[in-house]
């Protein structure tokens, strides 16, 4: 019997013999290294499994002390996703921030765990950077090797961030919603 191949209208979702099939599944690996300042601001792309945190890339070498602001991609469906993982060793000392592409209709929800507790959840309104709170900001010495952001996108306008933070550093209070900069960078 021949192999039957079912395809939604944008080609992202096969239906196989084998059940559905997502074309952003493998991950895609990424590797970031040093951020130019504060304000480079980093596309993200649905698919990847992003490793940043350090000057020259090395798992375990020290942080490169600059902010890092992810720009999420409009989703094309539910179900796209991208993993962030931090490779510095110790706690890392500037700031983290998720933005969406689109922040006049586009929003994050997030849940931050820390040893598999809830400990932060809210979410982002659509509006205009540096203005109303289009961001989700950690702050400074809040995440390092081990943590894990996932991001999945439950609609062609919401992501919802999942940090999983592996390192005792995430209290209530230590991630936000916030206007960050009007240039789009988080501050």
């Amino acid at each position: 019997m021949p192999k039957v191949v079912i395809t939604d209208a944008k080609g992202l979702v096969q239906k196989t013999g084998k059940g559905l099939e997502h074309k952003f599944t493998p991950l895609k690996v990424r590797l970031i290294t040093a951020n130019e300042n504060n304000t480079t601001i980093t596309s993200l792309n649905s698919g990847e499994d992003v490793y940043f945190g350090t000057a020259t890339g090395i798992i375990g070498a020290a942080d490169d002390n600059n902010a890092y602001t992810f720009k999420l991609p409009t989703a094309a469906m539910a179900g796209e996703r991208i993993r962030v993982r931090p490779v510095n060793a110790a706690a890392y000392g500037s700031l983290l921030g998720f933005v969406c592409s689109k922040p006049a209709t586009e929003h994050i929800r997030y849940v931050a765990y820390e040893a598999q507790a809830v400990v932060e959840s809210s979410t982002t309104v659509v509006g205009v950077n540096g203005t109303a709170n289009t961001m989700v900001k950690l702050a400074a010495t809040h995440f390092q090797i081990g943590d894990i952001y996932e991001l999945t996108s439950l609609s062609t306008t919401q992501w919802l961030l999942e940090i999983h933070g592996a390192n005792g550093l995430i209290a209530g209070g230590d991630i936000a919603p916030d206007p960050g900069n009007a240039a789009g960078y988080i501050d």
